[in-house]
């Protein structure tokens, strides 16, 4: 197709990137400020459930906030990009940063999965199922409907 004739699917599929991207670029700064002060919050009168919760958040590793907090700038800016690259039509910053998107936000759903604590959300379930529509999606649809598509 002719770069004045997008499809509507793929501009519509840029402005789910734009919106994903922002929401990961915002909460990458709660997850800022939550690693700045989980070792500060008292657990002394929480009940049960939410003292597990932070206590399971001051035990998690440095380096499990520091994988999940790459790999969600990654995302972001992967997310970013290619929305660019679907508005232009272009194959390399469309298809292929959307492909990569798509694969890089799978293994980051299945890293949350297997390495935050249960009382966090961790392992799989309806929330990480979730989480892997938009990236399988994108897979699906940059690869096989919008193909023909990003072609600049």
């Amino acid at each position: 197709m002719s770069a004045e004739k997008r499809p509507g699917g793929l501009t519509a599929l840029a402005v789910l990137n734009f919106v994903f991207s922002g929401f990961g670029f915002l909460s990458l700064l709660g997850f800022i400020a939550m690693f700045a002060f989980i070792n500060m919050v008292p657990t002394d009168n929480m009940d049960a459930n939410a003292k597990a919760q932070i206590e399971a958040m001051q035990n998690m590793g440095a380096w499990i906030f520091i994988v999940i907090f790459v790999m969600t700038i990654v995302s972001s800016l992967l997310l970013l990009l290619s929305g660019i690259g679907y508005i232009k039509q272009k194959r390399v910053m469309g298809r292929y940063l959307g492909s990569t998107y798509g694969i890089v936000n799978i293994l980051n759903s299945i890293v949350s999965g297997f390495f935050f604590a249960k009382e966090l959300g961790g392992g799989f379930n309806l929330g990480t199922v979730i989480g892997l529509i938009y990236p399988v999606l994108t897979l699906i649809l940059v690869n096989t409907t919008f193909r023909e598509d990003l072609v600049n």
